[in-house]
């Protein structure tokens, strides 16, 4: 059975989140945001998802230039706040799954939600409104070239 990310409901549901969380104003909401990915590895990935929502099929080395639709995250910083990446390199290859940590962001910072594919095997994962280019992204030196 071939894996699937691409989920037409997602977009629906992320947008109605979004709508609520407009209309109630309350912090301790939830809200929705936009999801990139960077792949700092030699291998293409097919597929990825972020708790269930789907992101865009990452050529080796690329990224950054294909946003999805989206991603909850607490709207005031939880600590311990960690999410589930799954993804697959090619469509027959079995998931891998991490359970990734969410550092901190404050609400300035909630723009994006930016996931990366490390050469070391590791995901790390960033609330920002920065590009990865910017001097203060928070993903540095050799970990952050493509």
């Amino acid at each position: 059975m071939p894996y699937t990310v691409a989920r037409p409901r997602a977009w629906a549901v992320g947008l109605l989140a979004a709508l609520s969380l407009a209309v109630s104003g309350c912090g301790e909401e939830p809200i929705s945001v936009s999801m990139v990915g960077y792949n700092h590895t030699d291998v293409g990935i097919y597929a990825f998802e972020v708790n269930g929502y789907g992101g865009p099929n990452i050529g080796a080395h690329e990224g950054g230039g294909k946003f999805t639709c989206c991603v909850t995250v607490p709207r005031i910083y939880k600590p311990g706040t960690t999410v589930k990446v799954r993804w697959v390199n090619r469509i027959d290859d079995v998931p891998q799954v991490r359970i990734v940590p969410v550092p901190p962001y404050g609400p300035e910072e909630i723009g994006r939600f930016a996931v990366h594919f490390l050469r070391d095997g590791n995901v790390k994962v960033f609330v920002t409104m920065m590009a990865l280019r910017h001097p203060d992204y928070p993903l540095k030196g050799d970990e952050a070239r493509k």
